[in-house]
């Protein structure tokens, strides 16, 4: 056995072996740890929690759900000796070209310490989307905020430390864009951090900073939370934003934390109490009080840099200013190639590719294997309730198509094959660091041991050596790549989480860089596992009822032609197919669709005014929705049009087509205001009202939804759709 595992096949399939179970257990870096030492009170926050969630009903802004959960917070805050202010004013937020997405939130503030400049602002929001209750997203959040608050009470600070709560986050970050653009005390503000969660289970996550960061790195305490400046990097190319979003163009300090383990249950009405886990308000709690205190600890001054920055293990932080990191990884290359070129001229040329080529198959299998799946399973999110089997499958995979690109190379030298997937590595870097510079957390920590090995090769008496330095690294790169993996995973979900096994396939070479001719055994036993792992894939089920399906019950009347509609995310339960006459096929637009009776409309359209002055026109409409929850204007086409008021409200939107959305009770009754051109061509305007719930028609549908399934986001709800027909310009 010795003998064998000493062997080229030996050693690539117990290494791969390991690798695959490392990968598969996610040992570190997602999971929230069972204890810490802290100060913060995890069982008061949770009963705190407790008391202003009441009943766990969902409470959409502006809504009488939502009214009930600020005053039991505004009781909250009272009796922990805080005086709180609330301000409410109607506002849009403009974030997205061609958007304005508006409400009235109603946002609550309090001082921990005396108001002063500077100040530090620990942020939060109170509303939770229509579909859930929200404890975790965002009751974690004003769970903390408020447990921290009492932490930091009649304590003396460097700096003042202002709590804000939030509402209207889920209709659009609305609330946030309030405070930016009209309370005082956003002028008053010079660092943030605010809590957020996708889920309800997992570690907390420092996943956004400000640009420059070295003031946010800084603040980042013990116990650690899992932080790296990759997410960051990644996090800017997504659509996604919190509250956050809108409080950066106030050139703040920031650190954005969340948990998204679980994530399936984001947004739905699994989102409660009972599955929100104690130990990951715990490290929120814990690691939000650290980073507070060192904020609260530091006053901006002089230049900040930016940093690079990688937990380990959530054990310590590796830190670097960025262009040092650069620097190393250039080095590293240099290093690599140094190394690379003394390992002889056989196939010097071919040789420097075969890491490159067994990263592109690994990869490209993991993903194939994936998409074939994904194609034969009829569920969109087959992961769902077994991931593990995926993880499984992918790492396989990748193991696969990695290790047979090594046996077929019959590439003998191994220094010269690891020195070659460090080279391109590093190459990868470089070349993506003006976009991504935090991938320079990869390889900074391992590139010292690299450029070692590369210094003790040219000493005869240090030749031994090498091997172990580049040992050395390809530890130091597991340390920081499982946990990336990890992160990956549960931030794109075990569907499309087959892209994260290139950092797999880099551990391997790293540990195995160069297979002999016997190694031709080592792809066979990775493609054993991966078929057994393809079989289960394909059989065990998609949801249970911790990890639901989403499917939401959508009553629709489209100008007067009615139907049920449900997202083409998999088939239509049996039980709900047996209520309605669903179609065969999905429609063009992703839907499921039954016909369903007709919706009562209470929708009407009152002209205010209609005047005209020189070239310009203005017509003023009420849109008046009594038991609406929503209203939504989709302008197209509009040539004559010039701007346009909401409530009094003038978004700063620009082009075509045009979206108006606004959420909660001050919508049901909608003035808005087109400015036009008196001569030109009218828009197109669909009118759109949406009532939460699905109503007594849909009801029977709800009733047979599976325990594995549940509504998300805006949940089960009914919707009118009708054209908006503004009148003709009056003649002369």
């Amino acid at each position: 056995m010795a003998d064998w595992i000493k062997s080229g096949a030996g050693r690539g399939i117990v290494i791969g072996l390991v690798l695959l179970a490392l990968w598969t257990l996610r040992p570190i870096g997602v999971e929230a740890p069972s204890s810490v030492e802290t100060p913060f009170d995890t069982d008061r926050a949770v009963a705190r929690l407790a008391t202003i969630l009441g009943d766990e009903r969902p409470h959409p802004t502006d809504s009488d759900a939502n009214d009930a959960v600020e005053a039991r917070l505004l009781a909250e805050i009272r009796k922990a000796g805080f005086t709180p202010q609330v301000d409410e004013r109607f506002h849009c937020n403009d974030l997205r070209e061609g958007a304005a997405i508006c409400s009235r939130p109603r946002n609550i503030a309090f001082w921990v310490t005396p108001p002063g400049d500077d100040a530090l602002m620990i942020l939060s929001h109170h509303d939770s989307v229509a579909a859930g209750p929200g404890a975790a997203d965002d009751g974690l959040g004003m769970a903390v905020a408020l447990e921290i608050a009492a932490q930091l009470k009649g304590r003396t600070l460097a700096r003042p430390v202002l709590v804000v709560i939030t509402d209207a986050e889920e209709a659009g970050l609305i609330g946030a864009a309030a405070f930016a653009a009209h309370d005082p005390l956003a002028k008053r503000v010079g660092a943030v951090i605010n809590m957020e969660a996708r889920g309800t289970t997992g570690g907390a996550n420092m996943f956004q900073t400000s640009t420059p960061n070295a003031r946010d790195a800084a603040a980042i305490g013990r116990p650690l939370p899992s932080a790296n400046s990759l997410s960051t990097d990644f996090y800017e190319l997504l659509p996604n934003d919190t509250d956050l979003t809108m409080l950066l163009p106030l050139k703040v300090d920031a650190g954005n934390y969340s948990i998204i383990g679980s994530g399936k249950r984001y947004h739905t009405p699994l989102d409660n109490l009972a599955h929100l886990d104690r130990n990951s308000v715990r490290h929120m709690g814990a690691t939000t009080l650290s980073a507070v205190e060192r904020f609260a600890a530091q006053k901006k001054a002089g230049a900040e840099g930016q940093r690079v920055y990688t937990d380990v293990g959530r054990q310590f932080l590796l830190e670097l200013p960025q262009i040092a990191a650069a620097v190393v990884v250039g080095l590293g290359l240099a290093a690599a190639g140094l190394l690379y070129w003394r390992g002889g001229t056989a196939r010097r040329i071919r040789s420097a590719f075969i890491p490159l080529l067994a990263i592109v198959v690994g990869t490209g299998l993991a993903i194939g294997a994936a998409m074939l799946v994904g194609a034969l399973r009829p569920e969109a999110d087959f992961g769902t309730a077994w991931p593990v089997v995926f993880r499984v499958l992918y790492a396989a995979a990748a193991l696969t198509g990695a290790s047979a690109i090594l046996a077929l190379s019959r590439e003998d030298n191994a220094a010269r094959g690891t020195a070659a997937a460090w080279g391109w590595l590093a190459i990868l870097i470089l070349a993506a660091f003006a976009f991504v510079p935090g991938l320079t957390i990869l390889a900074a920590w391992s590139m010292p041991f690299v450029i070692a090995a590369a210094v003790a090769a040219l000493v005869p008496a240090g030749r031994r050596a090498v091997p172990w330095l580049l040992v050395a690294a390809a530890v130091v790169y597991l340390l920081v790549a499982l946990p990336l993996g990890g992160g990956l995973e549960e931030g794109l979900f075990i569907e499309q989480a087959a892209l994260a096994t290139f950092l797999l396939v880099l551990m391997y070479l790293f540990f195995l860089p160069g297979a002999g001719r016997a190694t031709r055994a080592t792809p066979a036993v990775f493609a054993v596992v991966m078929l057994g792992a393809f079989v289960a894939a394909l059989m065990v089920p998609a949801y249970g009822p911790g990890a639901p399906r989403h499917l939401t019950i959508v009553h629709e009347d489209d100008a007067g032609k009615a139907a049920f509609l449900i997202d083409d995310n998999g088939p239509v339960p049996p039980a709900i197919a047996a209520q309605a006459k669903f179609a065969d096929q999905p429609d063009d637009k992703g839907y499921w669709r039954a016909p369903a009776p007709k919706l009562a409309d209470d929708g009407s359209v009152e002209i205010l005014s209609d005047t005209v002055t020189g070239i310009r026109r203005t017509i003023r409409l009420a849109l008046v929705a009594p038991s609406s929850d929503r209203q939504e204007l989709l302008i197209e086409d509009g040539k004559a049009m010039r701007n346009i008021r909401v409530n009094g409200t003038r978004p700063a939107i620009r082009g075509e087509p045009v979206y108006i959305g606004c959420t909660g009770r001050t919508c049901r009754r909608l003035e808005v205001e087109f400015d036009l051109a008196v001569k030109g061509e009218l828009p197109e305007i669909s009118w759109r009202r949406t009532r939460y719930g699905a109503g007594e028609a849909g009801a029977k549908l709800v009733a047979k939804r599976p325990a594995t399934a549940q509504p998300v986001h805006t949940g089960d709800r009914q919707v009118w759709i009708r054209p908006l027909r503004l009148p003709a310009a009056p003649a002369g």
